[in-house]
């Protein structure tokens, strides 16, 4: 008899839908790989996420908020995953964990210090790496108005030693064009 050891609040991880972590470096596209995958796959929603900054709103978020607002939510455990990256606060709510039990697959972009914990919290999680050659990030980032040389040098050189690892991870470039990497995009969830 084989027995089933279940996660504490889990009802079965054979409902559960799977987080997909869309991770990669500033340029990549991964927000353009996103949006064109959920233009295409109403099947995959995007997960609820609240930011914490004075930067513009972002599209992968549900909510911008005030950051006494958003440290006010972290104090009263709104959130079920938390990160910080460059000044910028993400609160992914539980709201996620309600639709994952429900069966409903959702995406993340997010940072690759993510992975590890969301891979704690959730019983069915897969890592995507957004990427390109360094030449066409470095173009990308030159016309987002990124910095200065040294920042887009320093932000490449990050990006090599932060790139996560592992046989599991599924990697997708968008050298070629945003639209080829949304191709390919979609064609890891139609194998999933």
């Amino acid at each position: 008899m084989k027995t089933i050891v279940q996660k504490p609040g889990f009802a079965s991880s054979m409902a559960f839908g799977t987080l997909y972590l869309i991770v990669g470096p500033t340029g990549s596209g991964k927000q353009a790989l996103v949006d064109a995958v959920l233009e295409h796959n109403p099947v995959i929603q995007r997960a609820p996420l609240i930011v914490s900054t004075g930067r513009e709103r972002t599209l992968a978020a549900v909510g911008t908020i005030a950051p006494e607002r958003f440290l006010n939510l972290m104090r009263r455990d709104a959130f079920a995953l938390q990160w910080d990256s460059d000044g910028v606060r993400y609160g992914l709510t539980h709201e996620t964990m309600r639709r994952l039990r429900e069966g409903q697959s959702m995406m993340l972009c997010c940072d690759s210090m993510v992975i590890d914990e969301a891979k704690l919290l959730y019983p069915r999680v897969r890592v995507v790496y957004i990427t390109a050659r360094m030449d066409i990030l470095r173009r990308r980032l030159i016309s987002m108005a990124y910095g200065s040389d040294a920042e887009i040098d320093m932000h490449l050189a990050q990006t090599a030693r932060m790139r996560p690892r592992g046989k599991s991870i599924v990697t997708v470039d968008t050298s070629d064009s945003i639209a080829a990497g949304a191709r390919a995009l979609m064609d890891v969830f139609r194998a999933a």
